[in-house]
């Protein structure tokens, strides 16, 4: 392949910080997490999916690791992770997705179980889901209540401009004129959805050589709406 033919090399996946995020109305949420965090407290981040629960968990994640504090993630959208709630342990545990254990019998007790041991070892955890109330364990939805909750509110229109601004600016791709007010009129009203748009709009318009326009975007959304 010749120089000409190489794709142009796409920036690394956005890091999720506490500054990179669009935080709207909810700086109590993100103060807390970022600055007031108690050792051996619990936290629930809750929100609708799209809400920026996972990066704002991503970002404590990485600022308790920069603090030389022994942290662990784990992600319960992958059915591959739920093992590791029966191992985790240290000063952090953050739970994402928390409530895709919510009706499963087994996953339901495991979480108890894990909250259990890590409430005697004072252990503090950070959990996100949409909510509390699918958990059928009583035990559980007593233990869960005990978690601090921290509820995230949707973006208004401005901050989802700025959002889209931030995403073309930290992939280095231009914007096409008109290109925000278009994507604010057609895309789905959800930061989550919106983020995807623009970085998948970003990596097509690295690597064609094109800049993030109203035509590519259009595209983006009739490929999305024909699948």
């Amino acid at each position: 392949m010749s120089r000409a033919q190489l794709p142009l090399a796409l920036k690394p996946p956005r890091r999720p910080r506490f500054d990179n995020f669009i935080v709207g109305s909810n700086e109590p949420v993100v103060a807390t997490l970022s600055q007031g965090a108690e050792s051996g407290a619990w936290y629930f981040v809750a929100g609708p999916a799209g809400s920026g629960r996972t990066h704002l968990l991503s970002a404590f994640f990485a600022d308790r690791c920069r603090r030389n504090e022994q942290v662990h993630f784990i992600a319960l959208g992958k059915p591959q992770q739920r093992m590791l709630l029966e191992h985790a342990e240290g000063d952090w545990v953050v739970i994402d997705d928390v409530d895709m254990l919510a009706g499963d019998e087994a996953g339901e007790l495991a979480l108890f179980n894990a909250l259990n041991r890590w409430r005697a070892e004072r252990t503090g955890v950070v959990m996100s889901g949409a909510g509390r109330d699918g958990f059928v364990l009583p035990d559980l939805r007593s233990r869960l209540g005990q978690a601090t909750r921290l509820t995230l509110r949707p973006l208004e229109e401005a901050e989802l401009g700025e959002l889209v601004q931030c995403l073309a600016a930290e992939h280095e791709v231009l914007l096409g004129r008109g290109v925000v007010d278009y994507i604010l009129s057609r895309a789905p009203r959800n930061a989550g959805r919106m983020a995807e748009l623009v970085v998948s709009g970003a990596h097509r318009a690295l690597t064609e050589r094109r800049t993030l326009s109203v035509p590519l975007v259009r595209e983006l959304l009739n490929d999305h709406l024909d699948r």
